[in-house]
């Protein structure tokens, strides 16, 4: 059996799920040295076939926001009979991320990726004065932490960073134009939320159009990131974008995690109407894979994509007003994993949980041990069942598997 860790490693097994890994020497051919160098460890290019997959998720992760609103569609393509759509409804701001995972293909994270697709607005594709839509990672580390996102604030250098574009009425006088934008969190940016650029590359609405993109992450002497991380941006083989003087990253661990179709429209702003982004012909390469090694994620660690790996999923809310303490008892194995949803609430892994092992807990149960601050959330990946749960104060919520139970109908601990 073909696992998707395994698919681009199998001959033959990439096809079957519409990826291909090719031999292209570049993806961006334009801009110089703006396509991949073949020094170092070069992954093979991916072509992804969509007509080739039954769903999103067999090729992307498909996470945050609402996933259902990616999907495949016919009649919409670009090349072939299936493009990628991801919908917007009126009055939302929520797509979802349906990008390329680099770990779950069996990669290290890269520290450069170029990419190429072919991209289309909907015919009816309009915008209040202002406004921003995102619609494409060329880069995004998740794992690191959360401050590439979501105006969390400056990224430190070892706790995530992104570098996203956008569209956006800014700048442009005619019907059915719009400009381009690079949003970017790194660490020089001014504020809590990325800094956004104006780029000047009128897009026009119902029209297909080449984007090429290209980053590169910056060095790092002596735990000190440099001034010379790279963003290049080409539309219909123009560049259009280039910067060279980003600093992202502090340590070797943190690259490129993800890459591909994110789509969000503004930060609190809503779609006029129902939009659409269609995507086809979507082509990968990555190069010089970072330090995996240096990459500490715990024992009892889990990445969030592995979740239908595990029997259910356990996610608990502390009170507003007050700090908790709280054990679990689990009759089977459970792990701390990480997401944070479209209330902008978060669980992270952290130094005050810590699990123990069966052999050294009473009757035979895997316990979790845990101090959270007030309106934190914790979650968990587990197997077996929910033994007990013992909390002080009482927990404010309890989440098994996406519904919301009463954590009194549990004992503080487990029968004897």
């Amino acid at each position: 059996m073909v696992t998707r860790r395994s698919l681009l490693k199998c001959t033959g097994g990439a096809a079957a799920a519409g990826i291909t890994a090719g031999g292209i020497a570049l993806i961006s051919r334009n801009g110089g040295d703006g396509g991949i160098d073949d020094d170092g460890k070069t992954f093979e290019s991916i072509d992804i076939d969509y007509g080739a997959s039954a769903d999103p998720t067999e090729i992307y992760r498909v996470w945050t926001g609402y996933p259902r609103r990616f999907s495949f569609v016919e009649d919409e393509a670009y090349t072939g009979e299936t493009a990628l759509r991801c919908t917007i409804p009126v009055n939302a701001s929520d797509g979802s991320n349906a990008m390329f995972w680099f770990p779950d293909e069996g990669y290290e994270q890269p520290r450069e990726v170029a990419q190429r697709s072919m991209i289309r607005l909907s015919e009816n594709w309009t915008m209040a004065d202002g406004d921003i839509c995102r619609f494409w990672s060329a880069g995004l580390n998740t794992a690191a932490g959360t401050h590439g996102s979501g105006g969390r604030g400056k990224p430190s250098g070892n706790d995530g960073w992104s570098t996203m574009l956008a569209v956006t009425d800014r700048g442009t006088d005619g019907d059915d134009l719009y400009n381009l934008g690079a949003y970017t969190y790194h660490m020089d940016q001014q504020g809590a939320s990325g800094e956004f650029e104006l780029i000047d590359a009128p897009i026009p609405a119902g029209k297909w159009f080449r984007l090429e993109t290209y980053v590169r992450m910056n060095t790092v002497t002596d735990g000190t990131a440099e001034r010379d991380g790279v963003v290049r941006c080409w539309v219909n083989g123009n560049l259009v974008y280039e910067r060279t003087d980003f600093r992202w990253t502090t340590t070797e661990a943190q690259a490129i995690e993800y890459a591909g179709p994110l789509v969000r429209y503004g930060g609190s702003e809503t779609a006029p109407t129902d939009l659409a982004v269609y995507y086809d012909d979507h082509e990968l390469r990555g190069n010089d894979a970072a330090d995996g090694s240096a990459r500490y994620r715990g024992p009892f660690v889990e990445e969030p994509a592995n979740m239908d790996e595990y029997e259910g999923r356990l996610t608990i809310v502390t009170d507003a007003d007050t700090e908790t303490t709280y054990r679990l008892y689990i009759g089977g194995y459970i792990v701390h994993t990480q997401w944070d949803n479209v209330d902008g609430r978060e669980a992270s892994p952290n130094d005050a949980v810590e699990i123990s092992l069966a052999d050294n807990t009473q009757n035979g149960s895997v316990t979790v041990d845990a101090e959270a601050g007030p309106d934190t959330a914790d979650g968990y990946l587990f197997d077996g069942e929910l033994v007990a749960v013992d909390a002080d104060p009482g927990l404010a919520e309890l989440w098994l598997s996406g519904d919301r139970v009463d954590p009194a109908e549990y004992p503080s601990t487990p029968s004897e």
